[in-house]
């Protein structure tokens, strides 16, 4: 069966409505929204009632004075918004690209940019090449694949070494791991901290990105017969896990880019094996047939820039696009 598509013109109808939506619920009243947009009150109930309609839920209260949302209409609201704001910034990023100007790069990353590799690479990169625009995009893994699969990253630069399909890859650098703790903490006087001095300790990641990737570090590091170690597990960004810890008894661990945020009562310690710092790699991301030259030039400067063999070739994925279990 035919899947029918939706043309421009009925997206931005879509868009439009919703709209309306934001505006009458920012404003508290249709009347006062329709005066905001220069509309007639009548034209945007009837796009909103056409909403509701066609979701099949009511979104307004209309036995109350003002636009006053229901349940349902503040859950939808959030999304609306969501939506409203990415196609925003997704027009600015074109109408910029449609200016023939030359030298842009749109960089992925969702590792932290206070401090490391990454923030070093773009600075220098900017500063020997000030002819190009470097934009960054903190987002998270899926949502950083999706702009690489729809063209609107040039490279996404994230944690390890994972094949998805037309996608090429290259290793780019490493960092040292670290371990945040209270000031109090007995680790804070050791000299030097290994992996076997964790043992006991509880743990508190981020479930966002690379929280998932650091519990399975952390259970490959400490895991043994009888023994797991304790991790919870919290929908805070980084800034958030590092501020908590200083409140108690809990550890967490990043990588030295978030060296840089500095919270009181909170240390950073580097980590070691046998043979040195315990380093996690980094990698970059982009699409086979991307042709933006400046992708290029910025790969090349990576490349000599941490020394990487300049024949080596880059990986690309031939798997379907789920993770590797």
């Amino acid at each position: 069966m035919a899947t029918q598509g939706i043309s421009s013109v009925e997206v931005m109808i879509e868009l439009r409505k919703l709209r309306y939506l934001i505006a009458a619920a920012e404003a508290g009243s249709f009347s006062r929204a329709a005066r905001n947009l220069n509309i007639k009150q009548s034209t945007l109930s009837r796009h909103i009632l056409g909403i509701e309609q066609r979701l099949g839920m009511t979104l307004f209260d209309r036995r109350t004075r003002g636009a006053t949302l229901t349940t349902n209409g503040r859950i939808y609201l959030r999304t609306a918004q969501l939506i409203v704001t990415e196609f925003e910034e997704l027009n600015g990023w074109v109408r910029a690209t449609q200016k023939g100007e030359t030298g842009r790069l749109a960089v992925g990353f969702y590792t932290s940019f206070s401090a490391g590799n990454l923030r070093a690479t773009v600075a220098e990169f900017s500063e020997r090449f000030p002819g190009v625009t470097v934009r960054g995009f903190e987002r998270n893994r899926d949502k950083l694949l999706a702009g690489i699969e729809s063209g609107l990253l040039d490279i996404i630069i994230i944690i390890g070494e994972r094949p998805y399909p037309g996608i090429e890859s290259r290793s780019l650098w490493s960092e040292r791991h670290l371990v945040v703790m209270p000031e109090g903490h007995p680790l804070a006087s050791y000299e030097s901290i290994y992996w076997q001095d964790l043992v006991g300790e509880r743990f508190l990641l981020t479930e966002r990105d690379p929280g998932p990737e650091t519990r399975n570090l952390l259970l490959g590091k400490l895991g043994s017969p009888g023994y797991m170690p304790e991790i919870d597990m919290d929908d805070v960004g980084r800034d958030t896990v590092i501020s908590s810890i200083a409140l108690g008894d809990r550890l967490a661990i990043f990588a030295e880019s978030s060296a840089g945020i500095q919270v009181p009562g909170v240390l950073f310690r580097e980590i070691h094996e046998a043979n040195g710092h315990s380093r996690i790699g980094y990698s970059g991301y982009w699409r086979d047939d991307n042709q933006n030259p400046i992708l290029r030039r910025f790969l090349d400067f990576v490349a000599t820039r941490y020394s990487l063999p300049s024949g080596s070739r880059p990986r690309t994925a031939q798997i379907s696009g789920r993770e590797p279990s």
